[in-house]
């Protein structure tokens, strides 16, 4: 954990009331209703003086629901709260993760002077509703929003700007690097009398141990599944921690990486690609990954986590907490998900992406510049990403769910008692829409409004898996560039192309070597392409 966050860390625990006794206070948030009273201040509150439509203002939209039902105005604070302060309605259509790309294709069809105030792009892809006029660039505009300017900051312009140096999205911000974690079920591994893997040789016994024994207990050898990982809703993403235990620097996507002499290139012309396809084939063959990767979206991986079949996984950190509470409250008593250090490889690779801090959230339609509307959505977003909007974002309202202690936000313990669990559903940072998450916020929700000394089991995993067990292995994570040939190719070349050959590769439909024929008849027709113009990108 870098020094800034334990600085941060440091001042929080000092603050009056963080390091509360928990007692009973375990599901405290549910009991006393606080998501109930948030929803009942924020009819009460006054209008901001900073900005307010007095005529109103709505803005629509298209976006994914990563959050559940938190999308729903009637279901939490922050909707209501919008409005009352700014005078701003949100109508958005929230698709599933699954359902989006079909989703967006159709709202596509309707015509371009029909489209949403605001879409959010996900796999759909930037550059290509901006090639086709569906978004509009939003350099002319940056004068409107110099909160969200200084929330990115200069040393990360880069990473929200496209391929083509220019700038089409109202970000998502954070700034705590870690995110997710190599996590294992520690009571599995104190029944097979094995400690945590510490090399390439010892991670395959234990995916071997997980395979062999019912460790679950149902009677049914078959049901355990040695080890997931996300696969991702366009099939693009597929392994990381795999790729990185043999020290491939994937971006996101697992597309790009970034060789050794500094190289930005597709993982296919990584050396050591070859040997994590044979690995991984030879992996599946055994039956020590989930057989279905190539449909394993977020929400499969997290059900196999908390219905006692999965026995190693890469995931959220939180899920360390949370997924062994609903194994205990389904009668695994001692059921814990410890997170550990990342896969080491062959080589003696040990690596972890550090999560990514500027990810791109919402595009401004054509439709609604046509509209007239692109000023006042700049400018209510950039007072969302103000001190006023953010706090409403990451702490929600004062004198209900926080109290300003020194200049810093507190969270009452009815928020943080359950760590995230409570604080995401009473409505505070809704991922599906974004913001600036304030690292007090992020840091109170870790530590439960508590001390280190005082963290239950559970909770101590989680903040392991956030930082301690990571610390040292993280990189940056390579851009995808949404270069001029990717936005022609990516769909036939990449996505229905290298991607689905390499899941036939790992699947045993066809050879490695058939894999790389297969890969060279695309580079022909115009994947090289991409790879030369996202190189010259990376260049500069």
């Amino acid at each position: 954990m870098n020094k800034r966050i334990m600085s941060l860390l440091l001042v929080l625990l000092l603050l009056p009331g963080l390091s509360a006794c928990r007692n009973s206070e375990k599901a405290q948030g549910a009991e006393t209703g606080i998501k109930e009273k948030m929803l009942a201040g924020a009819a009460l509150l006054e209008k901001s003086e900073n900005l307010y439509y007095e005529n109103g203002l709505t803005i629509t939209g298209i976006g994914v629901n990563f959050s559940g039902n938190v999308t729903r105005k009637t279901d939490n604070y922050f909707w209501p709260a919008i409005e009352k302060m700014t005078g701003v309605t949100l109508d958005i259509y929230w698709a599933t993760e699954e359902d989006y790309i079909s989703s967006l294709s159709t709202t596509l069809l309707t015509g371009m002077d029909e489209l949403p105030d605001i879409i959010n792009a996900v796999d759909f892809g930037i550059m290509d509703l901006a090639d086709d006029g569906a978004v509009i660039a939003l350099d002319n505009y940056l004068d409107l929003m110099p909160d969200i300017v200084s929330a990115v900051g200069e040393d990360r312009m880069s990473s929200w700007r496209q391929a083509d140096g220019h700038i089409y999205t109202i970000p998502s911000v954070i700034n705590v690097p870690g995110a997710q974690t190599m996590m294992v079920r520690k009571d599995w591994l104190d029944k097979l009398g094995l400690t945590e893997p510490q090399t390439w040789d010892e991670w395959v016994d234990l995916w071997r141990a997980i395979r062999d024994n019912d460790l679950n207990g149902n009677g049914d050898p078959d049901d355990e599944i040695p080890f997931a990982s996300q696969f991702g809703n366009e099939g693009e993403r597929c392994f990381i921690p795999l790729l990185n235990a043999f020290g491939i620097k994937t971006s996101g996507d697992t597309q790009f990486c970034i060789l050794d002499d500094g190289t930005y290139t597709m993982v296919y012309e990584h050396p050591r690609y070859p040997e994590f396809l044979k690995a991984v084939r030879s992996l599946y063959a055994e039956g020590l990954i989930f057989a279905e990767f190539d449909s394993m979206y977020a929400g499969d991986m997290d059900a196999a986590m908390d219905d006692n079949r999965l026995g190693t996984v890469f995931n959220w950190a939180e899920r360390c907490r949370t997924s062994a509470e609903a194994l205990r409250a389904a009668g695994v008593e001692d059921a814990v998900w410890e997170a550990v250090a990342p896969i080491t490889g062959p080589y003696g690779d040990r690596m972890t992406p550090e999560r990514m801090m500027v990810m791109h959230m919402w595009c401004i339609s054509s439709a609604a510049e046509k509209q007239g509307k692109v000023e006042d959505i700049l400018r209510f977003f950039n007072w969302y990403y103000s001190q006023e909007g953010s706090w409403l974002y990451s702490y929600g309202l004062p004198g209900i769910s926080y109290e300003v202690v020194d200049g810093t936000p507190v969270m009452t313990q009815e928020l943080v008692a359950n760590g995230f669990t409570d604080y995401r559903a009473a409505g505070c940072n809704i991922s599906s829409f974004g913001g600036l998450w304030q690292e007090g916020a992020f840091m109170q929700c870790l530590f439960e409004g508590r001390s280190v000394e005082e963290m239950d089991e559970l909770t101590e995993e989680f903040y392991k898996g956030i930082g301690l067990v990571n610390n040292g292995y993280f990189y940056t994570l390579p851009n995808t560039y949404e270069t001029p040939a990717y936005t022609q190719y990516r769909s036939a070349l990449i996505t229905e192309g290298v991607c689905k050959l390499r899941n036939q590769a790992i699947k045993g439909e066809i050879s490695v070597e058939e894999f790389f024929t297969g890969y060279n008849t695309l580079k022909q027709q115009g994947l090289q392409n991409v790879i030369d113009e996202a190189g010259e990108v990376a260049e500069g």
